[in-house]
């Protein structure tokens, strides 16, 4: 479930949602607290202003009496607790009715209040209660001069205090409301992105997984048909179409499978009859090959005759090698692996051609690879594999040359050289032997280098066209490969990779 798409981009737009609401939420709250401090603040100093001209005015007009009940007036408004009046050492000099105790003055505030504010406002605790309060200082103005003289600069501060009660209370409303609303928001926000995800992703991309794991079992004839035209449509239409194509290639597939097991079919009934015209062919042509050297050992035949003769027996000869040929061909058996010395089969092989060689003028050069360990081969297939190769080898060189047999062992991972004609299949991943084969014969025309492991395709007069044929069907059993590289007048390479473990190469029919 943690891997889900789906989960991923839900938890991701939800993150992201909640962050910008509370940063909105927290943005409202601080500024709606401030909006109502602020007001409070002004309600504050308006009623110490309104409260310091009002004493002022009493003052003036010398009616002190005036003055107090002045602030009893004011002090009936709803919300106002006290106005206080105190002499600059704190004492105080009257107040709005009753003078309490427990509300003393507020450290007094400098003589000088900061440039362009008439009042100080700062918020205090009293009776445990939380309150505004705003201190006047009251200067001795001119108009004062008569009755506190010009000495005295300061005659005292007015203190006006209002409860918080009501104002907090407020506050915490506020932020509750928008808290609430905010979550409910989210919630609602969450609801409908959820169902959107659902629609517009979760569902589209079940049925693009429900489809590809049907597909995934093998059957092609499902689809899917998303009514959208964004990138999830699209990528279903694509794939649909995929699956089209893909069912189209199925049963072509299917038609050559058939095709060629009818000519699997075929070809095993071919190689049947041929085994059985070989085997009826060779029993008398043995007959005819022992009554022609019989015949040329008379004594009386003229030279001419013998010449025919000698021309009859080889004819018999070829005969009997593509009855050989033919009769390996059709009867070729599984492999029967065993620890098998590379080296010791090459050299038996040899050893069968070393006459062919000393005829023809070939030489013979072996580059062993000495840390070559025994291999898992049968030796007699093998062994048959490199005789039909030198003798396509001697069959190049009528005029002689050079043979060369060259052995390499290489490690997992090893990199061939890039201008090798590999078949498609892959090198091994475990460790392999490489074999090489070459000529300096007349070489392999490129357009027949995919022709010449096709049985009975020759282009030597006297080939079978089934040495090559032989050859690779032993490889390719034991779970090798061979490939030729060629160049006209240059002469020939075979290359065989063979396995150091009994087993198929990736990519090849075991």
């Amino acid at each position: 479930m943690s891997h889900s798409l789906f989960l991923k981009i839900s938890v991701s737009v939800g993150a992201v949602v909640t962050l910008t609401l509370a940063f909105f939420a927290y943005f409202l709250i601080e500024n709606q607290k401030e909006h109502l401090l602020q007001a409070k603040i002004r309600e504050t100093e308006i009623l110490s202003i309104l409260a310091r001209n009002g004493l002022a005015q009493a003052m003036k007009e010398g009616k002190p009496g005036g003055v107090h009940n002045f602030f009893n007036l004011l002090g009936m408004q709803e919300g106002l607790l006290k106005i206080h009046i105190f002499d600059p050492n704190g004492k105080s000099l009257g107040s709005s009715g009753k003078m309490e105790e427990g509300i003393p003055l507020l450290p007094l505030p400098p003589k000088q209040l900061p440039s362009g504010k008439t009042s100080l406002v700062v918020e205090q605790e009293i009776l445990g209660q939380p309150f505004l309060t705003a201190i006047q200082t009251l200067h001795n103005e001119t108009a004062c001069h008569s009755c506190h003289g010009q000495d005295q600069k300061i005659l005292g501060f007015l203190q006006v205090s209002l409860p918080m009660g009501a104002t907090k209370q407020s506050i915490g409303f506020n932020r509750n409301l928008l808290i609430t609303s905010t979550a409910i928001t989210l919630l609602l926000m969450a609801m409908a992105i959820n169902m959107l995800l659902n629609r517009l992703v979760k569902k589209p991309i079940d049925q693009l997984i429900k489809t590809m794991s049907q597909v995934e079992k093998g059957d092609l004839h499902v689809g899917v048909n998303l009514k959208t035209k964004d990138e999830l449509g699209r990528l279903a239409q694509n794939f649909s179409s995929m699956i089209q194509k893909l069912s189209q290639a199925q049963r072509e597939l299917e038609k050559q499978q058939q095709l060629q097991m009818l000519q699997v079919k075929h070809l095993a009934s071919l190689g049947e009859l041929a085994a059985s015209v070989a085997h009826e062919v060779k029993n008398p042509l043995a007959g005819i090959k022992l009554a022609i050297q019989i015949l040329s050992k008379e004594g009386e035949l003229a030279a001419s005759h013998r010449e025919t003769i000698q021309e009859i027996m080889h004819s018999i000869e070829r005969l009997d090698k593509t009855m050989a040929d033919l009769l390996s061909y059709s009867r070729i058996h599984p492999p029967e692996f065993k620890a098998v010395n590379l080296h010791g089969v090459i050299e038996a092989a040899l050893s069968t051609v070393k006459e062919e060689c000393q005829v023809a003028g070939v030489r013979v050069e072996k580059h062993f690879d000495p840390t070559l360990s025994p291999l898992p081969l049968d030796s007699q297939q093998m062994e048959r594999a490199f005789l039909n190769l030198f003798l396509n080898a001697l069959q190049a060189m009528p005029q002689g040359g050079t043979l060369t047999i060259q052995t390499k062992h290489h490690e997992s991972g090893y990199h061939l050289q890039k201008d090798l004609p590999m078949p498609g299949s892959s090198v091994p991943e475990e460790e392999w032997v490489e074999v090489a084969v070459a000529d300096t014969g007349e070489g392999i025309p490129s357009e027949f280098l995919v022709e010449i492991f096709r049985p009975f395709f020759t282009t030597k007069a006297k080939g079978t066209g089934l040495g090559l044929s032989l050859a690779q069907r032993i490889v390719e059993q034991h779970h090798g490969q061979i490939f030729a590289q060629s160049q006209v007048g240059a002469g020939t390479t075979f290359y065989l990779f063979l396995p150091l473990l009994s087993q198929p190469y990736k990519g090849e029919p075991g």
